[in-house]
């Protein structure tokens, strides 16, 4: 079910008097040179395939908190600004995460996401007031190349700041399980403001990707995941009928389901949000070789989804 949604915001856009390729450029040209302009546009959310899984989307961050509260079971949402990022535009590498990287030390991000560019490019951080932004963001640091966030476990609810460098309209594509693509949403955005974007599914989202058109940059900030959406009831039902045993276990992990429920796929991941590569097999997973600690079983199945928390010894 979808709902378009106008909000007007009167704002200060960015424009440049030399086009630059790449967000590092912006102020490593010298011929480049910052302007401020005011508009005032729309901002309008629209659905791609009309998928139903897709709950609503929000264009505002009270709309969108409290749709969580309505729609999810599990209301519990991670939060990340990046503010413990360089004080100047600075390319990270290729993937930024709660392990560390060329911006953000070990542990300074929260668990649970990774943002990575399109075609193995450079992930960028620009700093609160660098490009005319009031707050942190991050996203693929070259125009023509286009933002990845991976989430692992998955997650139901997301909200941002999206950043629009110089075309007003931005496609994020929302993916479920195995990889699935949920749907597509268009968004026409002021140019050069943050503008508030959430949406939440009904199934696991397990990755987004952030496209400007025209190759127009999209950056991110101000950052929302997590909570459980899925159809009322459906987790807790089947939490009753699944059986994970023996936790804490040593060598093997086994994963026990009603006859009438397939499982579609389960994940171990490490405290980092790392896949450890354990997998399901015959209802077992073959633990013996990871490293003592605790580990984070996701299970989709045919009946729904649900997250243990499980112990190696």
């Amino acid at each position: 079910m979808k709902k378009i949604t106008v909000i007007f915001l009167f704002a200060f856009g960015t424009t440049f008097a030399q086009q630059a390729e790449s967000f590092s450029e912006v102020l490593s040209n010298s011929s480049t040179t910052v302007q401020t302009t005011s508009n005032q546009e729309a901002v309008v959310i629209s659905g791609g395939d009309g998928a139903e899984s897709i709950i609503d989307t929000y264009t505002t961050l009270n709309g969108f908190s409290d749709a969580v509260g309505d729609n999810c079971s599990d209301t519990t949402l991670t939060s990340e600004d990046f503010a413990g990022g360089p004080s100047g535009i600075t390319e990270c590498g290729i993937v930024i995460s709660n392990a560390g990287d060329g911006c953000y030390a070990a542990g300074e991000l929260e668990l649970g996401f990774d943002v990575m560019a399109s075609n193995s490019t450079n992930v960028i951080s620009i700093p609160g007031g660098a490009i005319g932004n009031v707050d942190p963001l991050v996203g693929a640091n070259t125009f023509t190349e286009y933002t990845i966030i991976n989430f692992a476990p998955d997650v139901y609810a997301v909200g941002m700041d999206l950043w629009e460098n110089s075309d007003p309209s931005v496609d994020i594509r929302v993916f479920g399980t195995g990889g699935a693509l949920i749907d597509v949403l268009t968004i026409a955005v002021p140019v050069g403001v943050q503008t508030f974007f959430g949406v939440i599914a009904d199934e696991p989202i397990t990755k987004m990707e952030i496209e400007g058109i025209n190759g127009s940059g999209e950056l991110f900030g101000n950052f929302l995941f997590g909570a459980d959406c899925g159809v009322a009831g459906v987790n807790d039902t089947l939490l009753s009928q699944v059986s994970v045993y023996p936790n804490p276990a040593s060598d093997v992990l086994n994963v026990r389901v009603p006859a009438t429920v397939e499982v579609k796929n389960a994940v171990l991941y490490d405290v980092l949000g790392k896949d450890t590569g354990a997998r399901l097999v015959n209802g077992s997973l073959d633990i013996a070789d990871l490293a003592r600690g605790v580990y984070i079983l996701n299970i989709n199945t045919t009946a729904g989804s649900l997250t243990e928390k499980v112990v190696k010894n």
